[in-house]
Order: structure tokens, then C-alpha cells, then sequence
């Protein structure tokens, strides 16, 4: 919907502008659009399992499956509440609204153990739905040279154009030397704007 407005007249009191009925329901309607907009969704890792992915130099997809008991959908923009997710747990990719979409993204991951000397993770974002990243539009570098067990996190906003609202958004991860075993990983999107605002 567009953006409606509410006629003000030519001087105040005239009797030219939007009657006061007419112009509550534009309010309502306004409201609405942006009600339906906002949401988030919230998708952890099932814990209840030996639920662990090992991160090489080779970049793997992050797999998240949305059964850790803290997970919730409740708040999902109401476009989608109920109907459909912003995370795929079945393809481990973001599944985006629509084109024009705004999200804020934040990933946590717990590292338990690491092998020979990894100082880095490297997070990207493809939107080409290969097998590999072949079109990556966020980069982030993380330093993991600490000593297990901790938990690093990474946020960052997106926008979606039509080849990420058709194949989705993956996201792989890589060592830079050795491998990380991680086991908590959750995700969470905030859906902050859509094409039609």
C-alpha cells in the first residue's frame, strides 16, 4: 500500500479537507502497513542432540535448524506469521520477504575447541544459492584467537534486490588455518523496513 495522506483543507476549519471519519481510517491504515511490516524471528540450534559443525578452511554452509527450545517465530512481521519464516531450517538459508526488504542480522556462534592455530573466521553472505559462494555481498572477518570454550557474534543490516529474493541468502563459513567446532549457533533477523515504505 501507499503511503496515504490526509487532506488538511485550504485554511484551517473550511470544510474542504478529508472529513474526521475518513481520516482515522487513513491513520488506522497507516498504522497497519507498518504493523505488518516489523518483526523478527529468532532460530537456535537443538542442543538436545550432540548437535556440533566442525568449520574448515573449505567454506561450509552454517547450519541452524530452529529446534533449540529458545527459538520463536511469535514475532515475525504478520505478513508472514504463521504462513512462512525468515529462515529456512531445512536449506539453512535467509529467506527474504520481498524485494525493497531491509533486515538487521546477528549470528552467534559458540567455539568449543579448535585445532592447529585458526586466528580468523570468515563470514559471507552469498546470494547465488550454489553450492559455494560464487556471489558474496557481506564479508565479515572474526577473530577466534582466543582460547576455548567462548562465543563470538557478528550483526550486521542487508537489503534485498531481486537475485536475493529469488535464491535466498547462505551463509558460509571458513577457517583461516586449522578448524573450529562449533556447537550453540543461533540466528536472529529483524525485518526493519520493506520495499513498499
Amino acid at each position: 500500500m501507499a503511503k496515504q495522506t490526509i487532506d488538511l483543507g485550504t485554511t484551517p476549519n473550511d470544510g474542504t479537507g478529508t472529513p474526521l471519519r475518513d481520516g482515522g481510517d487513513i491513520i488506522n491504515d497507516n498504522f497497519t502497513e507498518v504493523y505488518n511490516t516489523l518483526g523478527w524471528g529468532f532460530y537456535v540450534e537443538d542442543q538436545t542432540v550432540a548437535s556440533t559443525q566442525v568449520i574448515t578452511t573449505t567454506s561450509s554452509l552454517l547450519q541452524i535448524d530452529g529446534l533449540g527450545s529458545s527459538s520463536t517465530s511469535l514475532y515475525l512481521p504478520y505478513e508472514i506469521r504463521g504462513v512462512s519464516e525468515l529462515w529456512d531450517t531445512v536449506n539453512n538459508k535467509i529467506i527474504p520477504i520481498g524485494i525493497g526488504d531491509g533486515y538487521t542480522v546477528r549470528i552467534d556462534l559458540q567455539i568449543t575447541s579448535k585445532t592447529a592455530t585458526p586466528t580468523e573466521l570468515v563470514l559471507d553472505l552469498d546470494i547465488s544459492g550454489a553450492a559455494t559462494p560464487t556471489t558474496v555481498i557481506v564479508e565479515r572477518v572474526i577473530g577466534v584467537s582466543k582460547t576455548p570454550p567462548y562465543t563470538v557474534s557478528v550483526g550486521f543490516p542487508l537489503f534485498t534486490l531481486a537475485n536475493f529474493n529469488a535464491n535466498g541468502g547462505q551463509i558460509f563459513l571458513r577457517t583461516d588455518a586449522g578448524t573450529l567446532t562449533l556447537t550453540r549457533r543461533q540466528f536472529s533477523i529483524h525485518r526493519i523496513s520493506n520495499g513498499q515504505i
